[in-house]
Order: C-alpha cells, then sequence, then structure tokens
C-alpha cells in the first residue's frame, strides 16, 4: 500500500502486487494522483479475498486536506485484479481514513472504523456523526453502524477485533 508523498499528487500512489518474492511490482488498485492506499486486509480463509482502504489526502502549506471523493472501501475476491467499491452501509459524500480488521475464527465478520468527510478531522466536530466503527457479517457486502467513536482518525484508524470475541474491538 502506498500513499504517495504527502506533499503533492504522485501518479506512485495506490496498491502495488508482487508475484516473485517482491523483486517486481505492478499497480493492482489506484484512484488517483491524490488518493493513496492507506490500509489493506486478507481474508485468512481466501487468500484471494483483499479489503484495501483508499484514503485522498495532501498538505498544502496553509493546511491539510484529509479526504474527499477517492477515499473509499474496495474488495477484490480475484487477488486484486478487479476491485469493487463498498458502500452499502456505510457513510455517503466524502471519506477520510478507513482502518480495516477482520475477525478471524469467522471472516464473514469485518470492522472498518471510517473518518468522515473533507472539511474536519473528528467525528465530533459534526452536526450529523457518521463516522465510527462499522460492522459486516457478509464479508463486506453491507455495514452496520456500531458506534460513532473516532477520535482523531488520521492518527487512530487502526482498528483490530479480539480474536476470540467478535464483540471486542480496538
Amino acid at each position: 500500500a502506498a500513499m504517495g508523498h504527502l506533499w503533492g499528487p504522485n501518479e506512485e500512489r495506490g496498491l502495488y502486487k508482487t508475484e516473485d518474492g517482491g523483486k517486481n511490482w505492478r499497480k493492482i488498485l489506484h484512484v488517483d494522483d491524490v488518493t493513496g492506499v492507506v490500509d489493506v486486509a486478507m481474508d485468512p480463509s481466501d487468500a484471494n479475498l483483499l479489503y484495501a482502504a483508499t484514503y485522498q489526502r495532501m498538505r498544502k502549506a496553509f493546511g491539510f486536506h484529509g479526504g474527499g471523493p477517492g477515499s473509499g472501501l474496495h474488495k477484490s475476491t480475484d487477488g486484486g485484479e478487479t476491485w469493487t467499491e463498498l458502500t452499502q452501509g456505510l457513510p455517503e459524500g466524502d471519506k477520510g481514513r478507513i482502518g480495516i480488521s477482520i475477525y478471524r475464527s469467522d471472516p464473514r465478520i469485518v470492522y472498518v472504523c471510517v473518518e468522515q468527510g473533507l472539511r474536519y478531522t473528528a467525528s465530533i466536530s459534526y452536526e450529523e456523526r457518521q463516522a465510527g466503527i462499522y460492522r459486516s457479517e457478509d464479508k463486506g457486502e453491507t455495514w452496520t453502524l456500531m458506534s460513532d467513536w473516532n477520535p482523531r482518525p488520521m492518527y487512530a484508524s487502526q482498528i483490530l477485533v479480539d480474536p476470540s470475541d467478535d464483540q471486542r474491538v480496538y
């Protein structure tokens, strides 16, 4: 997963795959030159099932844009050859950073923490809070909001589900 350099657009942003132990790499997911990939998760029961979180971000001398239309959650069922954006039950509109965790004992259960939008960097800054922790019980096809907790998402969006208790997340 490559975020690319923070200070400007670049074509290196995206997700890369190697099939020869790292000698050669090819880009398998690219949104645009201001969006990188911030998190990747592989289904422990099926190496062809991948989730990738794209994150649009750019630092300028006057501030930081952490989110936008390039941010999203994507799924591949063929080892990264093709990707589908997952949206059913997730917040609409611009998103920011997204973290991914798969429950190892039952990989149908997936958690994501989602940063909301482009305007703010904390879910508490919104009139209607849509950011937070979402759970899927069907490998990402549909999502349910579990909590609107997501403070400092550009730093803390690294969700982990307890490997022995799908109701406990860190």
